[in-house]
């Protein structure tokens, strides 16, 4: 199932000097770049919906020219011609989330993704015209073929939890349990064997009945990557949560996207894999944590996890260098007065206990200060406005 159907809009950006996408410069995706990172030795997989015109985006141009495309599998028509498909069955999706894992537009001088040295190996295993679980099979498939070709990140943007032709192959809420699904049990045994790291979007379902992630979102091994917005660091309304029965965080991190997950996941593997690169010793343990460990946020919740990654914080981590910790207040009083540099249009409140948010608050203001209240019993606030963000600890 497809997170979203809508078609991919590239960004509108001034097309003299070199421009980066929205999400690489909410990222500091510049670091990466100044650094001559691209993630070059690096083997990447997606596994997606599939891959229509690859072969003739401007932006994955390079990629082909320089036999960076290792492996292609069609596993919905193993006998169809590569980088076919119908746009009706929004079978571009997989190159749109491609174009911004490592994609160039060298004709429009933007750059939408940042693994633009990194080797490709590309799985079409879901259907847009149906939903059965038999797409879940053949990504198991794909990620163990991936896996024996020494795939060593792999995106997954697609997820499943209802909406199935046959009704009684919907999953339930429950069954969103890091241990339930197949899809799930196969990305936690698939990396632990082959030493992955899984890279998969959060979902859409976030404003809608279902509103939690759907499998493989739920998996533990895997690195989950929410919605934000582009001014103020809080959530997208559509992005899912993470399911409150974990007992661990998900998402674990987020990142700019107004189309959907889809579309923040491929930006943090081409983050992944350029850190890779810079260290290869890496394990998917541990790159994993170095992207979190950027995060925006001190103290992670359900909603968007650690926030958005920093990439010249992940590469000071990984050089050693000791960073200063975020914000964080402690008070036993009932309310705090939040200052801010300028006017900002509006405020996010997540009110949690431990990384559960048992209210999320939106203020409008045009004053350069504000009053946080504790509500409920809440243990601590995360507080995110545009330009910045700190950390309330409720103490009794």
């Amino acid at each position: 199932m497809r997170w979203i159907k809508l078609a991919f809009l590239f960004l509108s950006l001034p097309l003299f000097g070199q421009q980066l996408g929205f999400a690489l410069e909410q990222i500091n995706g510049q670091a990466i770049i100044d650094a001559g990172l691209t993630g070059k030795g690096v083997k990447i997989g997606i596994i997606d919906g599939g891959f229509l015109r690859a072969d003739k985006s401007e932006s994955l141009k390079s990629l082909f020219e320089n036999n960076q495309v290792a492996g292609y599998k069609d596993y919905l028509d193993p006998e169809a011609r590569s980088f076919a498909g119908s746009a009706a069955f929004d079978d571009v999706h997989g190159t749109e989330v491609w174009e911004l894992v490592g994609g160039f537009n060298t004709e429009r001088n933007v750059q939408y993704g940042l693994a633009t040295g990194a080797t490709y190996y590309l799985a079409r295993t879901d259907h847009g015209g149906y939903e059965r679980r038999q797409e879940e099979e053949f990504a198991i498939e794909a990620m163990e073929w991936m896996a024996k070709e020494g795939v060593q990140i792999i995106n997954i943007s697609l997820g499943y939890n209802f909406g199935f032709n046959n009704k009684r192959e919907n999953y339930q809420q429950e069954q969103i349990d890091g241990k339930s699904t197949i899809l799930t049990q196969a990305i936690d045994r698939i990396s632990a064997n082959y030493g992955i790291l899984f890279i998969v979007a959060a979902g859409n379902d976030g404003s809608n009945k279902w509103e939690i992630l759907g499998s493989p979102g739920d998996a533990k091994s895997a690195l989950t990557v929410g919605a934000t917005k582009i001014k103020v660091w809080d959530g997208m309304k559509y992005s899912s949560k993470g399911p409150e029965w974990l007992d661990y965080v998900k998402p674990e991190i987020s990142c700019y996207s107004s189309l959907g997950t889809s579309f923040s996941a491929p930006v943090i593997t081409g983050l992944a894999a350029c850190l890779l690169e810079m260290d290869p010793s890496l394990t998917p343990a541990e790159l994993k944590n170095l992207i979190i460990q950027s995060g925006s946020l001190p103290i992670p919740n359900n909603y968007i996890g650690y926030g958005v990654p920093n990439a010249k914080i992940a590469m000071k981590l990984l050089q050693g260098v000791e960073l200063e910790l975020p914000t964080v207040t402690h008070t036993q009083k009932k309310s705090l007065a939040i200052s801010f540099n300028e006017p900002s249009i509006y405020v996010t409140v997540y009110h949690k206990m431990s990384w559960r948010v048992i209210r999320k608050e939106v203020i409008r203001t045009d004053r350069t200060h504000i009053k946080i209240k504790r509500r409920e019993e809440a243990e601590s606030s995360t507080v995110i406005w545009e330009g910045g963000n700190t950390e309330i600890v409720w103490e009794d």
